[in-house]
């Protein structure tokens, strides 16, 4: 069994943490306007050229900080999970479900 059948994606890690940039709470995309207006000027490209539109990774709307604190939490429990080959078909072995919460916010 690999990470990828194991664990959600470094997406839904992400999104499972508050946004230390624009305060975005778990579950919500950021408000990241320069990055959207980025990923638009690059489909605007794509147009130009008389392509379509590309899919964009929903990574790239969130905010790098947020990005690394999905990844690191990721890291966590793929390093606390059993050796792949340990592993058992089809259980997951990610702790999205247990986030506990932080600190409350004042």
């Amino acid at each position: 069994m690999t990470d990828d059948e194991a664990f959600p994606t470094y997406y839904e890690y992400a999104l499972a943490h508050r946004c230390s940039t624009c305060g975005a709470g778990p579950g919500t995309v950021c408000d990241a306007p320069a990055k959207n207006q980025a990923l638009q000027k690059l489909d605007d490209a794509q147009a130009w050229a008389g392509n379509n539109p590309r899919d964009h990774d929903p990574l790239h709307r969130l905010h790098t900080t947020r990005q690394d604190a999905g990844s690191r939490h990721r890291a966590r429990d793929i390093g606390k999970a059993p050796w792949p080959e340990d592993r058992v078909p089809g259980q997951r072995y990610d702790t999205l479900g247990q986030v506990r919460k932080s600190r409350a916010v004042r």
